[in-house]
């Protein structure tokens, strides 16, 4: 066995280890964002379908992903995290195969587990991390043209990039745009023959790759009106609530930038060394000192990694929330690992073993600390004891009693064909319930933009399937960006109906003075049918 596969195998080793603990705990688990991902793989199980059976706000495909999990492995959350722990381990594979194109075996697995332990999560999603997976793939699909411009790097890369879109799909069509200037680029530099096969590629890719990808979306759409369309992808003007200029967006990422390099001495060692490196191998490329087959290699490398990171920075530029930088980060571990590697060739033996040994062992550190962090929270308080549930979570206790609570009064009050009606976006109530929501919507805030023909269509759900329990939970009031005040700011006809036809029946938790929180501070009120009254009136 030759290196590369030895470091292959420690590669998947060392994110297996590194998932291991993650595979019965999850940080902090909300009842919307992460209630829908688990309610849409149960209910693609029994035959329904993303986006016209039930709301989805990504690309169709992830449900069908995690579904399958949920099938063979057991109907619980544990099913869900170990599909997500396959993921990060082909995460870390695909990192270290791209890495080990332009870097040594040693140094792309220090790279890959670097960036396995470091990558920042998309914490409000289980969908996110297949995208990250494609992009990863593609890339090593890409460094591997570079390195030696074959075509069936660039036949593997189609359906990659089909797969992608049904994950993301604008990130999808950037990886898109990327692969074809990438390609084009590279063969420019070497001379490439343009013949029957590369045009064949570039029509697949520009033409039948996009169409094939919009066919689907136009099959699972085709039928709903435009206003759900924009809820289910929210890319047309105001969907989105929040808007920011790039003047505003783009220095600050720089100054969070500068905050997290000095927030600790290690943080500023840490910066020193890659921006150090970066100028070191920024020398070494105008120097000429480089070998020029290597030297071109790199810099198509490295254009290729600037192409993704801008590219993939959109959503963030236009909004200015943190977590969409986290598209781009990939390409900005492997860029800084690049720069090492090149700078570092240049460095006497000694120092660089012990610069890579210093990261070795800040990494095992941090491997530590994280593990033992998690086996701390693993304690009954922080226990989900659900059928459908069986996992530790890093909530609040009180989130975790009231997720508890609610879900046992569901169980014990409701006929096992009985349904009941959540909102404004407790998803994770209908999967811990296995119950199928009575509607197809799923989420009620101001930004939603539900019109009131929507509201007397699920009214209308609600009466033909005689649904008798109502439960609202406290961030039917809130101050945070795009959700509102239901019944005020929005669905002042649902409200009206509620109230009118339903009287409280229970209380669980929360702190109803204090701002609801997204995975915390959460509290339900349960409400029951009054069977005096009718909502017959509303139509």
């Amino acid at each position: 066995m030759n290196t590369r596969r030895i470091f292959l195998v420690l590669t998947m080793i060392g994110a297996l280890a590194m998932g291991a603990s993650e595979l019965d705990f999850y940080p902090q688990l909300s009842q919307g964002d992460h209630g829908r991902d688990l309610y849409s793989a149960q209910e693609v199980l029994r035959g329904k379908l993303p986006y016209k059976d039930f709301w989805w706000a990504y690309g169709p495909l992830m449900p069908y992903y995690y579904a399958f999990f949920y099938k063979f492995f057991g109907g619980t959350i544990g099913s869900f995290l170990l599909g997500k722990v396959v993921l990060k381990i082909a995460c870390a594979v695909f990192f270290y195969l791209a890495a080990s194109r332009m870097m040594a075996a040693s140094v792309a697995f220090l790279a890959a587990m670097w960036f396995t332990q470091s990558q920042q999560d998309f914490f409000f999603t289980f969908s996110h991390i297949g995208g990250i997976t494609a992009e990863l793939l593609i890339l090593f699909l890409l460094f591997s043209y570079i390195q030696r411009p074959l075509m069936r790097h660039l036949w593997l890369l189609l359906p990659v990039l089909f797969i992608y879109g049904l994950i993301k799909m604008n990130f999808a069509l950037t990886s898109l745009m990327t692969a074809l200037l990438t390609v084009a680029l590279t063969d420019a530099l070497r001379k490439q023959p343009w013949d029957v096969q590369k045009r064949n590629f570039y029509i697949t890719a520009s033409v039948i790759v996009p169409a094939a990808i919009a066919f689907i979306y136009w099959l699972l759409l085709k039928d709903l009106p435009l206003y759900q369309v924009r809820q289910c992808l929210p890319y047309f003007g105001d969907d989105q609530p929040h808007h920011f200029s790039p003047s505003v967006t783009i220095p600050y990422y720089f100054i969070q930038h500068w905050l997290t390099f000095t927030h600790s001495p290690v943080n500023m060692a840490l910066g020193i060394v890659l921006h150090g490196a970066t100028l070191m191998s920024i020398v070494l490329l105008c120097s000429g000192k480089l070998e020029t087959g290597r030297r071109q290699k790199l810099l198509l490398c490295l254009g290729l990694l600037g192409m993704f990171f801008v590219l993939n920075f959109h959503e963030f530029v236009v909004s200015g929330v943190w977590y969409r930088t986290f598209w781009s980060l990939p390409f900005l571990f492997m860029f800084h690992f690049l720069m090492m590697s090149t700078a570092f060739s240049v460095l006497p033996a000694l120092a660089r073993r012990l610069i890579w040994a210093a990261f070795g062992a800040l990494l095992l550190l941090g491997l530590a600390a994280a593990f033992f962090s998690t086996q701390q929270q693993k304690i009954p308080p922080h226990y989900l004891n659900g059928p459908h549930a069986k996992i530790y979570v890093g909530n609040e206790f009180e989130w975790t009693s009231t997720v508890n609570a609610v879900n046992a009064y569901l169980d014990q009050k409701l006929k096992p064909d009985e349904l009941f009606f959540a909102l404004p976006y407790d998803c994770i109530y209908y999967y811990l319930t296995g119950k199928e929501s009575p509607t197809r919507q799923l989420i009620f805030f101001d930004h939603i933009k539900i019109p009131p023909q929507q509201e007397l269509d699920i009214i209308r759900d609600l009466e033909r399937r005689n649904v008798n329990y109502v439960l609202m939970s406290n961030r039917i009031a809130s101050s945070e960006t795009g959700l509102g005040i239901f019944g005020k700011t929005y669905c002042p006809i649902l409200s009206s109906y509620i109230a009118q036809n339903f009287t409280p029946a229970a209380r669980q938790g929360g702190n109803w003075q204090a701002e609801p929180g997204w995975g915390n501070n959460h509290g339900v009120l349960i409400f029951k049918r009054n069977k005096t009254v009718t909502g017959t009136n509303y139509f």
